[in-house]
């Protein structure tokens, strides 16, 4: 039977899908709707089961069996069929068929969608329902539906007299005209015509998701409006069976594959018009051959967005695609602000400053002197002591400048392509301009992405074009050539690999900067003028204890005698993640050399590495005195659903619960190899500003690695203890 335990999974998320959603209660109350008439419901599991082993049989990928991606589209034929025909064994027969049929139609659509990045939809569904039914005007045996009359009798089944009264008062309520309609487009999508069933999807929908819910009744009521605005002849019941497509384009287009926002609302008011004009004019061409276009308007409006949104060059509107779809416009939007506003200036490749210690920026961007017009995007550095002064005695030559022959490093892994090694010094206050650019050597990091150091050392270059640089690696010496009256260093991004090519506006990374006296650690920065800065220095034993190498397990033992074991895995698309072998939970870091950030847990709350992931959200390798790290967390992943409920009517607007993340390293930064080191933080949840609750964690390390790990909140206080293999 474990072979088969996905199956209630893929099952119930077949249902849910309908409203991209995997939310199981969701998916019941879908289930449930579809029964309102038990031979219309029967067929439609028939079809989805069909489909989910046809799937499962012939090996197609099991996490997009269990999301109920091939089993969706099924249902939808299963149970237009089953309300269409008069059941008995040639329709169940049939609805096999088309179940099978529908899997390789949805799996042809994946391969030939998916190489633009586009989802299939209820595509499978459209083609197989209109196949079927093209093909059944040959079929004398099987009859046209007369089941609506038998509704009553099917609910007294599911739920006696008490769900029929229920039934018949909520189609009785005397309620607006539209909506009405509205619940009735809602149940359309099921092929039921019965505010009953509108009534539970809409309850559905709003446990499933408020974003969803709210972008349902807006998609819903711009339609109304438009047809009102036209003057075309308004019938709730006709509206109703295409009224859904402008449903599920609100939701889709405004909160499931782009990330809900004031711009995909408004951006509705445009969408839903041009919806509303394809299905009346597919009604017209379909009527003629006797066809229901059902979702087809929908299916076009928004794959033919989607696809158009992939030649922008610029996010003018705001309009963001999403890239790691949750089935959940909240957790879509949560996870992708706090995403942006962590990672959302990273550099792709990861430049870092070209030298030791710290320099003092004497011309950055936009400088006064030379940094302008093409080649803006540049900085010069210099050394000063603590008179703010870049020379010793009176500086007059070269060598009384602090920079002046020191070490210039490679800035990033690269291929050296060009060098000028040979052009003399200039003695203080003299200029090259004829070879402004003085010894330079420039190095090819990615396609379109160059790094160029000027105005070094006469000789001092040491790699030759054609060679292999490491980031760190020395490659030559501060000097005082070209266009240099005194020495510094000039240091430019590009995306060409000439010695005169033009600037682009690029990030350096892990940069620790002192600005007016306040000193940051910035994930990327583009430094100003007169900021201190120097390149981030991992401690080694510091960086030992938080570096997760895959394929390595942690162990750690509770102050309850309890076992925790973790191994360190890697996806399929290549995100690194700590999974916990007792709960499954998973928690998502991203790891480089100098820096450890979680970007998302899922799982069991309670579990210790839920803990965790709160208390090492972002835990740096380096430190200086005292420093403390900020940041913030994702609003789903650190309130229950009892908090955000409100919270998720408003956040495509505004979000005013906040979860705050503080880690304090010791004041001083000493060599800890015997001596433990102690970091401690703590989380704060905010409401409008308000602290709700404190949560208080410490990590204890050593040389040997990290040794015990604390976590304190108003329920419960935990204490873990590291253990390591003798």
């Amino acid at each position: 039977m474990k072979k088969f335990e996905w199956l209630g999974q893929s099952l119930f998320n077949s249902y849910a899908q309908v409203f991209f959603s995997n939310n199981k209660w969701f998916g019941i109350i879908l289930l449930f709707i579809t029964f309102v008439d038990l031979y219309v419901g029967f067929f439609g599991l028939t079809a989805v089961l069909a489909a989910l082993l046809t799937a499962f049989f012939i090996g197609l990928y099991e996490p997009n069996i269990r999301q109920g991606y091939y089993g969706f589209n099924a249902l939808l034929v299963g149970v237009g069929l089953g309300i269409y025909f008069e059941p008995g064994v040639l329709l169940f027969v049939l609805i096999l068929i088309a179940g099978i049929l529908t899997v390789f139609i949805a799996v042809t659509m994946e391969g030939v969608l998916g190489k633009y990045g586009l989802p299939y939809l209820s595509i499978p569904f459209i083609l197989v329902f209109w196949m079927v039914r093209l093909a059944t005007r040959e079929f004398g045996e099987l009859g046209l539906s007369e089941r609506g009359v038998y509704v009553l009798n099917d609910l007294y089944l599911l739920g006696g007299r008490s769900l029929v009264n229920m039934y018949e008062w909520w189609n009785q309520l005397p309620m607006p005209l539209s909506l009405k309609a509205y619940f009735l487009s809602l149940g359309a999508i099921f092929f039921q015509s019965n505010v009953f069933a509108g009534v539970l999807a809409a309850l559905g929908t709003l446990i499933y998701s408020r974003i969803a819910f709210t972008l349902s009744l807006w998609g819903f009521y711009l339609a109304y409006v438009f047809y009102l605005l036209l003057g075309i002849p308004f019938s709730e019941v006709s509206f109703s069976y295409i009224g859904f497509n402008y449903i599920l384009t609100a939701i889709a287009l405004g909160g499931y594959f782009i990330i809900p926002s004031r711009s995909s609302y408004l951006g509705l008011i445009a969408i839903i018009p041009v919806v509303t004009i394809l299905g009346i004019a597919l009604q017209q061409v379909f009527n003629l051959i006797y066809l229901p276009i059902h979702s087809f308007p929908f299916n076009l409006a928004t794959l033919t967005f989607l696809y158009a949104l992939k030649f922008r060059v610029d996010n003018r509107i705001g309009l963001s695609t999403i890239f790691w779809q949750q089935n959940s416009p909240e957790k879509n939007l949560y996870s992708f602000s706090n995403f942006h506003k962590r990672f959302g200036e990273d550099s792709p490749v990861p430049i870092y400053l070209p030298f030791f210690g710290e320099w003092t920026v004497t011309q950055g961007h936009n400088g006064a002197y030379t940094h302008k017009d093409a080649w803006r995007y540049a900085w010069d550095f210099e050394i000063k002591d603590e008179q703010n002064k870049t020379f010793k005695d009176e500086g007059d030559f070269p060598t009384d400048y602090y920079c002046f022959d020191k070490n210039i490093l490679a800035p990033a892994d690269g291929t050296v392509e060009a060098v000028v090694n040979d052009i003399p010094d200039n003695s203080i206050g003299a200029n090259n301009l004829e070879k402004n650019w003085g010894n330079t050597i420039i190095i090819k990091h990615a396609d379109f992405l160059y790094s160029k150091l000027s105005h070094l050392k006469q000789g001092s270059i040491l790699p030759k074009p054609g060679d292999k640089v490491k980031k760190g690696e020395v490659i030559g010496k501060c000097g005082n050539s070209g266009n240099s009256p005194y020495p510094h260093l000039h240091f430019q991004i590009q995306a060409t690999p000439y010695i005169g090519s033009k600037t682009i506006d690029y990030r350096i990374t892990d940069v620790w900067m002192r600005v007016k006296g306040e000193e940051k650690l910035m994930s990327t920065t583009n430094p100003k003028i007169d900021a201190v800065v120097s390149s981030l220095m991992p401690e080694n034993d510091l960086k030992k204890a938080f570096s997760f190498v895959v394929g390595n397990r942690l162990h750690f033992e509770t102050q309850d005698g309890n076992r925790h074991e973790w191994e360190v895995k890697r996806d399929y698309s290549l995100n690194k993640y700590l999974e916990c072998q007792q709960t499954g939970s998973k928690a998502y870091f991203k790891l480089d050399e100098a820096m450890l950030h979680f970007t998302h847990f899922e799982g069991d709350r309670k579990s210790l590495l839920y803990a965790f992931y709160l208390s090492a959200f972002k835990v740096s390798f380096g430190f200086t005195d005292g420093l403390k790290l900020k940041d913030r967390f994702p609003v789903h992943m650190v309130f229950n659903i009892n908090t955000i409920f409100l919270q998720d009517f408003i956040a495509p607007f505004y979000q005013y619960l906040k979860g705050e993340f503080t880690l304090t390293y010791p004041e001083k930064n000493k060599g800890f190899s015997s001596k433990p080191l102690s970091l401690k933080g703590h989380i704060l949840k905010k409401s409008w500003g308000k602290t709700l609750a404190v949560s208080e964690f410490e990590f204890v390390l050593d040389g040997g690695g990290l040794r015990t790990f604390r976590f304190k909140n108003n329920k419960n206080q935990i204490l873990a203890t590291c253990i390591y293999d003798s």
